[in-house]
């Protein structure tokens, strides 16, 4: 091709092709005929050297022509510099036509040296040499072809450009390894060849492709590096062979390359991690404060991170999510688990110190607006604190650059929900609880309002009792089941004291008029209808005296798990019981983390299953929320108040006694409990009683008191339809190059390809577990900045492909399939099979 063939092809025409609009600004007129050239029926260009005035109108009048389609580009040739500063763009009459579509020259890399070495990398340091001496012709950078064309290389090879000549070097496919091996004469070729490309002369005297790729590796990698970094390198890598600055483009071409294609990118991350260990670059360059944004070596990712937390702590969100966004395609991330954690945690943090700052401080003229204030946008505080919190917990051993961030992100949403919480206690006690309003429910209305209508009306309901559901998990879940059914989401308020024994009999028939809190040896008893009703059992016995032996109760996890399970037919009211995240979370709180995608998968499969069995409704329903905060505040505790308590609880006093400074004293009635004790006492702050807690209910708090109740009309007797078709994923391990994992922690690569069929298919989520023979869970979803940590599933769209890290069980050992599957109905969508072969 020749140097007029490429400026008007691959320059001037995909330019005005992409922005429909292209000022070219060539004072040394050196582009004029090219341009006049190029003018068509379907492209209009205008000469301004002819006339400016006319030729600006001339400008206009087309410009009006190519926005009604009546042209398809529009070229302005310009014999004047492009402007350098604003002042300038006011006196160029043609600048508006560039903004509004671009410019030539748009950077350094169009200046016409770096043209004629792009146009002609095989020959770029015959290219250098000429502009040393001077400008030359057209003519003359097109002779340089009727040099060598490298022959041998090309034949043998079975390539023609430069770049795929030095790809097949470093990267041979086996054919071209084969002929590399038996072919003959070809090194002496090659040195010229990578002489007259890289203007780099081998030092190496081998002439095998081993000996040359060796060396080529090294130049390559450093040379990017050393470009990219500019002149920051230290003074002791000064040294090291590098190729000159001509052949930039070519090297970032080439590694480029390397890193993005499937078949290269083990090679690359082999070779990158070996040369960065002997040049000692983690050491040597550790004082260096910028490393510029490509991603050749492993060791900065540390620069990028520590990049990314400082421009978040000051304030600089655009910047660090611009860096983010740069980071999700790195190499390094998809080769090691830590690096995608780590990540996974920044991204976190950042979200949580935007929102707190965004939400500044909270004032409401009612306690109904700041329950809906919380429904509709406080949550985001509490989700984006569990998102955080998640993160760490998979991420215990992070990097020290991330420890300031992570702090100020968890003190700023402390601050955040004190201030809250302040607001909240100074409207309860003005209006009491609970809040009233035509769009909120309290607990004990649940049953009378969303459940028994539909029993009236001849439904089949399905009642999902779920333990410590906040408030922002029913909003996740709300979210996955609308894809496939009606489903609605109720803003409840909790029944005081938000224990779990009051929370579910508050969920019973006849619970406004039934519950109290009654006085039995000396503490206090949740009943109904004078009935104790502590217990899933007694709450049960309750339910069939008020609705007779058309009731039934299945545990979740039996409901799910044993598809045998069998459901009376004549049962018109189903209980599905299920407490995991209060059980486990007062037991193990660090647990609790883990626990909540699966609780939430399960009664996504547990919807789908009562809908198999016919039911008609689902009412989803829960008793309280919770408070989960990390270690640093453990230690944060409330004193207990003076008096005479008849329960104690981590959050809440039930009897007699007196306020103080840490402590809000309630009248029972002023906080719609009925019951024989006067006095209601929770901490004014969101702190227990009780020394040590991570996880805690029981208190007066928007996180322990506003509800979510799910409604959810049912496609009875088949599982429900998706909205539009199941995504076409595929899984990939190292490329297929291998199927062993050597750690606990690999990373699988999850893609989406795109095809018209999914066109206008938005952002999906889908699970990802790892199990073996038996189908019996092995592994599951670790670190990885695309996961929804409310439910443990990975967002994809079409087209796009995402990281994925897993965590293998400690315990387990042998062959496992990964497997990828619809979050609603389990059907699986990709898997990968797989090995152990644990190093350690």
């Amino acid at each position: 091709m020749t140097i007029l063939d490429y400026l008007r092809n691959e320059v001037f025409g995909r330019r005005a092709h992409d922005a429909g609009c292209l000022v070219v600004y060539d004072p040394a007129r050196r582009y004029r005929e090219i341009v006049n050239e190029m003018a068509s029926d379907r492209c209009r260009v205008i000469d301004a050297l002819r006339s400016v005035v006319e030729q600006r109108e001339a400008a206009t009048e087309a410009f009006g022509e190519l926005a009604e389609g009546k042209v398809a580009q529009l070229i302005i040739w310009v014999p004047v510099a492009r402007p350098s500063d604003a002042e300038a763009r006011q006196r160029d009459p043609f600048s508006v036509f560039g903004l509004t579509g671009t410019e030539f020259p748009a950077g350094d890399g169009d200046d016409f040296a770096s043209i004629c070495r792009r146009a002609k990398p095989d020959h770029v340091s015959e290219i250098n040499r000429l502009f040393e001496q001077g400008t030359p012709e057209f003519s003359v950078i097109d002779a340089l072809d009727q040099g060598g064309s490298w022959p041998t290389l090309k034949t043998l090879l079975e390539v023609e450009s430069p770049r795929e000549i030095l790809l097949s070097f470093l990267v041979p496919s086996e054919a071209q390894e084969t002929a590399l091996k038996h072919g003959r004469s070809w090194a002496p070729e090659a040195r010229e060849f990578i002489e007259r490309t890289l203007g780099f002369r081998l030092r190496t005297q081998g002439t095998t492709r081993g000996a040359i790729a060796e060396e080529l590796w090294r130049i390559l990698l450093f040379s990017e590096f050393a470009f990219d970094s500019g002149s920051h390198l230290p003074s002791s890598l000064e040294a090291v062979p590098r190729i000159g600055e001509g052949a930039r483009s070519i090297v970032f071409e080439v590694c480029d390359a390397l890193r993005s294609h499937d078949s290269y990118k083990s090679a690359y991350v082999s070779k990158a991690s070996e040369i960065e260990a002997e040049l000692a670059l983690p050491d040597r360059c550790r004082d260096l404060k910028y490393l510029g944004e490509r991603d050749t070596f492993a060791f900065e990712e540390r620069f990028y991170l520590a990049a990314f937390v400082e421009a978040a702590l000051n304030g600089e969100a655009d910047r660090a999510r611009e860096i983010f966004k740069r980071r999700q395609k790195s190499i390094w991330l998809a080769a090691d688990q830590a690096r995608l954690g780590e990540w996974s945690l920044a991204i976190r943090a950042l979200d949580l110190l935007e929102t707190s700052a965004r939400l500044g401080s909270p004032k409401f003229g009612s306690l109904e607006a700041i329950v809906h204030g919380y429904a509709s946008t406080w949550r985001e505080l509490d989700r984006h604190h569990r998102q955080l919190e998640q993160a760490a917990n998979e991420q215990s051993d992070y990097a020290r650059e991330l420890d300031d961030l992570v702090a100020r992100s968890r003190q700023q949403y402390f601050r955040s929900v004190e201030s809250l919480q302040a607001e909240f206690l100074r409207l309860v006690r003005r209006e009491g609880w609970p809040a009233t309003g035509a769009q909120l429910l309290w607990n004990r209305q649940v049953f009378t309002k969303q459940v028994a209508p539909a029993l009236e009306d001849g439904e089949k309901v399905a009642y999902f009792l779920v333990d410590s559901l906040r408030y922002e998990l029913g909003l996740e879940l709300h979210k996955l089941l609308a894809d496939r059914h009606k489903a609605s989401l109720t803003t409840v308020c909790a029944q005081l004291p938000t224990y779990t024994e009051v929370g579910m009999a508050s969920l019973m028939p006849e619970a406004e008029t039934a519950l109290r809190l009654s006085a039995k040896d000396g503490t206090l008893v949740s009943t109904l209808a004078g009935q104790p009703a502590s217990t899933p059992a007694a709450r049960l016995a309750y339910l069939k005296s008020r609705k007779g032996d058309q009731c039934a109760d299945i545990d979740l996890e039996e409901l799910v798990r044993n598809r045998r399970a069998k459901i009376v037919e004549k049962t018109k009211l189903l209980v599905v019981r299920t407490h995991d995240i209060d059980a486990i979370a007062h037991s193990s709180p660090r647990q609790v983390l883990r626990i909540i995608p699966e609780l939430v998968r399960q009664i996504l499969w547990g919807v789908a299953r009562v809908a198999e069995l016919g039911f008609d409704r689902a009412v989803i329903a829960t008793d309280h929320g919770f408070l989960l905060f990390g270690d640093q505040n453990a230690g944060d505790v409330a004193p207990r108040p003076r008096g005479r308590w008849l329960v104690e609880k981590s959050r809440c006093q039930l009897g007699a006694g007196q306020e103080d400074d840490t402590t809000v004293l309630f009248k029972r009635t002023e906080v719609g409990i009925e019951g024989d004790f006067e006095d209601y006492a929770v901490p004014k702050t969101l702190v227990p009683y009780m020394r040590g807690q991570l996880y805690y209910h029981e208190g007066l708090s928007l996180q322990e008191c506003v509800l979510p109740c799910l409604t959810v009309i049912l496609q009875t007797g088949r599982a429900p339809e998706r909205k539009g078709s199941l995504p076409n994923l595929t899984l990939s391990y190292k490329q297929g190059k291998t199927d062993r994992i050597p750690s606990r922690r690999p990373v699988v690569d999850l893609s989406w390809p795109e095809a018209e069929l999914f066109a206008e298919e938005s952002e999906t989520e889908v699970g990802i577990e790892a199990v073996d023979s038996k189908g019996e869970s092995v592994g599951r979803l670790g670190a990885s900045p695309a996961a929804n940590d409310a439910t443990g599933a990975v967002r994809i769209r079409p087209g796009a492909a995402v990281s994925v890290g897993l965590k293998m069980d400690e315990s387990y050992s042998g062959a496992f399939t990964v497997r990828v599957f619809d979050l609603k109905t389990h059907a699986i969508l990709a898997d990968l099979k797989l090995k152990t072969a644990y190093l350690e």
